[in-house]
Order: structure tokens, then C-alpha cells, then sequence
């Protein structure tokens, strides 16, 4: 069997939205990179509910919105007892999209330029010579970087294998695609308490169409089974599953993301927020300054850890306290009471300028700054809510 030895500046594992960007901006910063993709296409298997924030398709930086589904306004948020709150912006503040179509334009962006994709490339291991990474491929080939960036996804097993430690938490998710009688197209519905660990969302692909899924601290689809099977939900289904999708969402990222060699971003360096459960725009965030910082230390022919630590340091001054906050509020939410979820969503709902201050102020990609605009409309009767407030924003 013969054994294809070559040398690039960058090679990032897995094809992935923040892998796709990490590779562009290390070539767009004058690195000889490739993408090492372990499945024989690009954006599959599909595991996300594919719901992006404005924040999210401007990072993207793509020419066309040819993936995207349906536009987002509002939402329904439901409280465990049934208690509801409603609210719709006039413009849109998020886009449903076909993730396949969305990951294949991010990779064509990059080939763009002048990056190279390998499929059904998987990264068996990867060993340090010298001042080079040395990454073995299935069927026996080889290929060498200045720096490995691993965008691997949420179990990133090679990070692992690196010194890089897991995320804080990894929830368990599953989603089914099916015909449900959707109430509003350009709403989507949040369904609080339905699993412990995150919450259950109906996200409208159509207008009989919706992505149902959850996010749970464990067994995921069995309590995805559950909530299908609540009066809200089953009597509006109105047919079997076209699509199921599993995954894990990584909450909480490591101490450190960087090592001899190797950045890690995306889900396997757990960035991700933990208000939503998207890691769409924190990943590209991060990418794009690895990307930067991978092309810089391979032309500097200096890969150490030490070195490295710029990316670190960077991602982390644009997106670490958001992360945190993020986390606090995830740790406030799961700590509620199901009654304290009914009374939070009915003094929400009773609230007509909170109301508008989501609607004017809604941000899924830095929902801190909404945070922090409530704060000024709550009144005497609101002090329980502005301590859980003032609580996640630390």
C-alpha cells in the first residue's frame, strides 16, 4: 500500500462551518492549507436544529442566501404549566436554514480561496517531528503540517488525545423533522422543562413542516419521545418522521484550547452558548481568529503551545464573557422550579415594555446585551426576576 507524504502550512480536521472558516482565513493570511474530512460529503451527517441568528449569517460571510428556509420573527416561549408568553419583532432576527446546502457554501468559500478539501480523509492520530505535525489518514497515507487546527466536532477525540480537556458538560439532543400544524411561520416555540439540561424547541420549516428536538443532560431521545407525545405537540403532528437527528452540545469550554502544534475551535472547544444551544457564531468567531493566528506561527516556523496562546487569549477577550454569562444563565434556568418557570413566563407575559424591549433588543447570538436592557423595566414586582438578571450577568 503506497504512502502519500505531503506538507501544508494548516490542515484542519473536519469540513464543518468553523473548520470551512478556520481554513479560509489561514489562506486568506497567505498559509498553503487543507481541510481533512472524514465523510465522503460536506455538511453530513446533519446534527443541528439550523437556526442562525443575524449575528451568525453576517460571520458567515456568504455571497447568497440560497440555504436559507424561512425567516424568523418571534417565538412562543411555553412554561411548564402551560403559561405562555409572546413576542415578534417586525423584522427578522433569525433564519431557518438547510444546514447541508449552509456547511457546502462555507467550504466553497474556502476553496475559493485556494484551500484544498480531502473527503473521506479521517485523522486516525497525530504525532509531533520537530517543528512539524505528522497526521495519519485511513489507508495508511500521511500528511504533514506546521499547525493542526481541529474542528472536529463535540467529541474531538484527537484535542482529547492532545492534552486538551473536554468540555464543562456535553448534552444529549435529538431532533425529528415532520408535517405539524404550525401556528405561526415566522415564530418559532420554546418549550421550557420539557428535559433537564436546556429546553425543547418547534422550529417551522414550512408551513406544515417543523424541526422538534430537544437538548437534554442525558437520554435525549427518550425524552425527546416524551415531549412528542404531549397534548401541545402530538395533536398538531400530522404525520411520521421525514428526518431524525442525534448529537451532543458541548456547554463550557476548556481552560485551554491551544497546544503544541494545535488550536482547537467549534464544538470540540466547547463554544457554543448555553442560552441556545448554537454554536454557529461563536465557531466562526473563533475560526476565523485561529485561522489567522495558525497561518502567522507556520510562517514563523514556531508551533509552540506559548505561541499559540494569542488565539487563546483573542477568542476569548471577543467571546468569553459571553460564554460565561451564558453559563450562569443555563445553571439559573435548570435550578428553577417548575412553578418558578409558570410564575417568570406569566409576570414576562403581564409586562407590556419588557415585551417590547425583546422585541426591539433580541439578540440569540449575544443575548447579554437584551440582559442587561431589562434590567431597566423591571418594577418592585419584577425584583425576584432582576436577581436571577443580575445573577448570570455576574
Amino acid at each position: 500500500m503506497s504512502i502519500l507524504k505531503e506538507r501544508f502550512d494548516v490542515a484542519v480536521i473536519g469540513a464543518g462551518p468553523a473548520g470551512s472558516m478556520a481554513a479560509k482565513y489561514a489562506a486568506k493570511s497567505g498559509a498553503n492549507a487543507v481541510i481533512l474530512e472524514e465523510h465522503p460529503a460536506v455538511g453530513w451527517p446533519v446534527e443541528c436544529a439550523g437556526l442562525l441568528g443575524l449575528g451568525a449569517l453576517a460571520e458567515s460571510e456568504l455571497p447568497d442566501s440560497s440555504f436559507v428556509l424561512r425567516k424568523i420573527k418571534g417565538a412562543a416561549i411555553y412554561s411548564p404549566g402551560g403559561n405562555r408568553l409572546d413576542f415578534k419583532a417586525k423584522d427578522p432576527r433569525a433564519s431557518v436554514v438547510d444546514r447541508r446546502l449552509f456547511d457546502r457554501a462555507a467550504a466553497c468559500e474556502a476553496l475559493h480561496e485556494g484551500v484544498e478539501m480531502r473527503l473521506c480523509s479521517p485523522v486516525r492520530r497525530i504525532r509531533r517531528e520537530g517543528d512539524e505535525s505528522v497526521l495519519s489518514l485511513g489507508g495508511g497515507d500521511e500528511i504533514r503540517a506546521s499547525i493542526v487546527i481541529s474542528a472536529e466536532g463535540v467529541r474531538g477525540r484527537l484535542a482529547r488525545q492532545a492534552g486538551i480537556m473536554p468540555p464543562e458538560l456535553v448534552l444529549s439532543g435529538a431532533q425529528v423533522e415532520v408535517p405539524f400544524a404550525v401556528e405561526d411561520p415566522e415564530s418559532l416555540e420554546v418549550h421550557l422543562g420539557a428535559a433537564p439540561g436546556l429546553f425543547a424547541w418547534v422550529i417551522p420549516t414550512g408551513e406544515e413542516t417543523a424541526r422538534i428536538g430537544l437538548c437534554a443532560r442525558e437520554r435525549g431521545c427518550e425524552h425527546l419521545k416524551r415531549f412528542l407525545g404531549q397534548e401541545v405537540i402530538r395533536k398538531r403532528i400530522l404525520g411520521s418522521a421525514t428526518t431524525i437527528n442525534v448529537g451532543g452540545l458541548p456547554l463550557g469550554p476548556p481552560p485551554v484550547t491551544v497546544a503544541q502544534g494545535l488550536l482547537v475551535v467549534g464544538d470540540a472547544a466547547g463554544q457554543v452558548k448555553p442560552t441556545s444551544g448554537g454554536g454557529i457564531y461563536p465557531g466562526l468567531v473563533a475560526a476565523k481568529i485561529a485561522g489567522g493566528v495558525a497561518a502567522a506561527a507556520a510562517m514563523e516556523g514556531d508551533g509552540s503551545a506559548q505561541r499559540l496562546q494569542e488565539y487563546d487569549r483573542i477568542w476569548r477577550a471577543n467571546l468569553g464573557r459571553e460564554l460565561e454569562i451564558g453559563m450562569r444563565a443555563n445553571r439559573m434556568l435548570n435550578r428553577m422550579s417548575a412553578k418558578e418557570c409558570d410564575e417568570l413566563v406569566n409576570y414576562l407575559a403581564g409586562r407590556p415594555a419588557l415585551i417590547k424591549t425583546i422585541e426591539e433588543h433580541g439578540d440569540i447570538d449575544r443575548p447579554s446585551s437584551l440582559m442587561i436592557k431589562m434590567l431597566f423595566h423591571l418594577d418592585w414586582d419584577g425584583l425576584k426576576l432582576a436577581g436571577l438578571l443580575r445573577y448570570a450577568l455576574g
